[in-house]
């Protein structure tokens, strides 16, 4: 259920009341005659601002709801009782201009309608103040039910646990008292079985024992030998494969291999033109294009009258186009150059 107030209402009320205090004080009247009233307005003040910091839980939202809308309801009055102060108190207050048949009149009539009024107010504020403490004493009371109940709920459920706990404890028991039977059960089987395992197969683990560290023996005394061994043998030189120390051609792509020395000038050739026969530029080698020179003196051009000796070097080169006296431009495609100078080793310069 919805209660039609908020935080505000309490606000405009307690206003209210300093309000009311406020003229009562600066009333002309006796303070004896509005001390009873203001002592009430002042309780009442005091439970409104008690009940306004009370926060609601979940389950005393409604109750405390209607408590302070009940609370709430005295707003009415006490705006009206401040519109009738507030009237007289023009012409009775420490404020009132000066008229003295208008405040006669004022004040008489203040004298019979304003004690009967401020009387009444009076009791109201009384037997509402009390009201509301008297339900704040049930909302309290039923809180302290709720709280006692949810207690006694906890216990119970508390002991319900304690129940189930000590039921799991004892059958934990019970298995632990199985298992120490079926621990003792096997140590003793152990015990047995290392029995037989030491007092039986002592003399067999002995036996092996002595095999392995005679083995281990041996094969450190073959580790040695085998390591003299190979000290001892030298390593094979390459080099000397052939009765000496071999020819080294490289040819046309770059690709260096050995030829024995002892082939003479027209093997090599028959060994460039085979090694010629399916790559690139073997119609060049069979017709006889090329050339043969040592690599450290490029000059020096190999014939069949050449003696190679071991461990030579020599170098391919391919000849493109063959010149002669009677060419007048450049063979080399993309040159196109006329000029044709006779070399003094040989050969045309372009």
């Amino acid at each position: 259920m919805s209660f039609g107030f908020s935080v505000g209402d309490f606000v405009a009320v307690g206003k209210l009341i300093a309000d009311i205090i406020t003229c009562l004080q600066e009333s002309g009247g006796a303070k004896t005659d509005y001390q009873e009233l203001m002592r009430e307005l002042t309780a009442l003040d005091h439970a409104l601002r008690s009940l306004d910091r009370m926060k609601p839980s979940n389950t005393s939202s409604t109750a405390l709801d209607s408590i302070k809308f009940s609370a709430l309801s005295c707003r009415h009055l006490l705006e009206t009782f401040l519109r009738k102060i507030q009237k007289y108190d023009r012409t009775l207050g420490v404020w009132a201009k000066p008229g003295l048949g208008k405040s006669a009149v004022d004040k008489v009539r203040w004298n019979f309608d304003g004690r009967n009024e401020i009387q009444a107010l009076q009791n109201y504020l009384n037997q509402h103040v009390n009201t509301i403490h008297i339900l704040l004493a049930e909302h309290g009371l039923e809180r302290l039910d709720m709280a006692e109940q949810r207690i006694l709920d906890d216990n119970l459920r508390t002991q319900e646990r304690l129940d189930k706990t000590n039921e799991i404890v004892l059958a934990i028991k019970d298995d632990m008292l199985a298992q120490v039977s079926a621990v003792k059960t096997v140590q003793y089987m152990l015990s047995e079985l290392y029995r037989v395992v030491c007092g039986e197969m002592r003399v067999s683990w002995n036996t092996l024992g002595q095999l392995v560290a005679n083995t281990c023996v041996s094969t450190q005394q073959i580790y040695t030998i085998v390591l003299e061994i190979r000290n001892h043998v030298t390593s094979v030189d390459t080099r000397w494969s052939f009765f000496q120390e071999p020819v080294v051609i490289e040819d046309a792509f770059g690709f260096k291999f050995p030829v024995p020395s002892e082939y003479d000038f027209d093997m090599l050739q028959t060994i460039i033109q085979l090694r010629f026969k399916d790559v690139p530029g073997s119609s060049e080698v069979r017709l006889g294009n090329y050339e043969l020179c040592e690599t450290r003196c490029r000059d020096k051009r190999l014939n069949k009258n050449a003696r190679i000796h071991p461990g030579a070097e020599i170098t391919m080169a391919m000849i493109v186009g063959v010149a002669s006296p009677e060419v007048q431009a450049c063979p080399v495609p993309s040159c196109g150059s006329s000029r044709v100078v006779l070399h003094a080793k040989g050969g045309m310069i372009w």
